[in-house]
């Protein structure tokens, strides 16, 4: 076993220089995670918004973790909760006790997503993921205010971080199973119709079907076959820093057509840790010197090796192939430690639906307004950009589980937000409303060719 390990460490090098850089970069990204939530942590976190506390664990599975965002619903506990957060990925970024503040971030930061589950993707599992697995890794020997000296035997962890990582592509290309990704070739035409997530230049390229279906084959097979280069034992180094260059444009091509938040960010910030040693040479970045002899921490190597493979078993569940279920039954240690995780990024097909939200009020003069859009008079027409009446990201994804047929519980207490916001809304607060209806226009995206279909539905009585 020593001897194993000694091989993978001598295979795979590499640089604190590119852990402290990751820890800096990961730190900007957290904090600009948590500013967008505070500019909606009312209504999304407390009992003046759109999930009270109380009303979700009626319906929400229960798993054990430290509940720091639960312990109480008001706005000023909760705003408190947010500045505790923000203080702890501070300490974090600048590299002030580290490994405590890592901690204390990943506690909160489970707290934070369980308090509201439907605002989550897969760039908040990536988050937690990348939290919990560097607390085995060192990211203060350099480039902060607190240094801690290292050994060389930190390989072992890192390797079992970019396993993590790599799995993010590799999962979401095996749930890939429909048609789409592979003898029809629609995929990215189906994405790209999505208005809810669909950037100009997503658009324009529905111009092309043919470029769009080749494209949909070098998405697939990118995910499958790019990590590999990652592994590559010889001249790793090398092949490792080619993998990093193609994922970064990956996904600089995602962010460049597809609405999809921050997921984007925390996957580019997910391969920093693997930058060669010769990256920082060529930029005359100083070289951090390593304590000697080599120190072995089997317990440390032998510990991550099996939450690696608890996660290999986790996503299991998710690939059709591999379907065995075994999961389910351990669901119960992932919440806690945070590494509960799904990267069914368009898998195994992609939505044929999306549409818009109207918030239609009947006032008691008959007019017939749509809160969504400024008071405006009711119309039915599609908006010329969906995507631009959306605030952000989350409201995105909580509007995604409000249409679902087994989530329409979620629209109760949606519908009571709105309403409350109207009454305390200082312009029209005046108008009393007679009724008022939540009101999904679903817009069918046609096959090739097809002609459009665009259905009224009716979220609520």
């Amino acid at each position: 076993m020593q001897n194993l390990t000694q091989k993978l460490n001598n295979t795979f090098q590499f640089d604190v220089r590119a852990l402290a850089l990751f820890r800096i970069a990961f730190g900007f990204g957290m904090l600009l995670d948590l500013c967008i939530r505070l500019s909606d942590f009312k209504a999304f976190y407390t009992q003046d918004g759109v999930l009270p506390y109380n009303y979700l664990i009626q319906f929400f599975d229960k798993y054990l973790y430290v509940p720091i965002y639960q312990l109480n619903d008001s706005p000023w506990f909760v705003g408190v909760c947010f500045g505790l957060h923000l203080m702890a990925i501070f300490c974090f970024t600048i590299g002030y006790k580290t490994k405590l503040f890592q901690v204390i971030t990943l506690l909160f930061y489970i707290s934070l997503h369980m308090r509201n589950p439907y605002l989550l993707q897969g760039g908040d599992d990536l988050l937690r993921c990348m939290l919990f697995f560097t607390l085995f890794i060192p990211l203060n020997a350099t480039y902060a205010i607190q240094k801690k000296a290292v050994n060389t035997q930190f390989h072992i962890p890192v390797l079992v971080l970019m396993f993590q990582v790599m799995m993010v592509y590799w999962v979401s290309a095996l749930m890939k199973t429909s048609t789409e990704w592979h003898s029809d070739g629609t995929a990215l035409y189906y994405a790209f119709n999505l208005d809810f997530i669909q950037w100009p230049l997503a658009k324009y390229l529905l111009n092309f079907p043919a470029l769009l279906k080749v494209l949909t084959h070098v998405v697939f097979y990118l995910e499958l076959l790019v990590p590999l280069l990652f592994f590559i034992p010889i001249y790793n180094n090398r092949f490792r820093f080619i993998g990093i260059i193609i994922l970064c444009l990956f996904q600089i091509g995602i962010a460049s057509t597809l609405f999809v938040g921050l997921f984007f960010l925390f996957n580019l910030i997910a391969l920093i840790p693997f930058l060669p040693g010769f990256v920082f040479n060529y930029f005359k970045c100083k070289t951090v010197h390593l304590n000697e002899p080599l120190i072995t921490s089997p317990i440390k190597n032998k510990l991550v090796g099996f939450i690696l493979l608890y996660v290999l078993i986790w996503n299991t569940t998710y690939i059709p192939q591999l379907k065995y279920g075994i999961a389910k039954k351990l669901k119960v240690f992932a919440y806690p430690l945070g590494i509960n995780q799904n990267w069914g990024m368009f898998a195994p097909s992609v939505f044929k639906d999306d549409g818009w939200f109207i918030y239609e009020a009947i006032t008691t003069n008959g007019d017939s307004l749509d809160l969504n859009n400024n008071y405006s008079k009711i119309t039915y027409t599609k908006p010329d950009n969906i995507l631009s009446t959306i605030k952000n990201d989350r409201w995105r994804k909580y509007n995604e589980y409000i249409i679902l047929a087994d989530r329409t519980w979620l629209r109760k207490p949606l519908k009571e937000y709105i309403l409350k916001k109207h009454y305390a809304n200082k312009t029209y607060h005046h108008l009393q409303l007679k009724k008022f209806y939540l009101v999904y226009m679903m817009e069918l995206t046609p096959k090739p060719g097809d002609s459009v279909k665009i259905s009224h539905i009716y979220l609520t009585d």
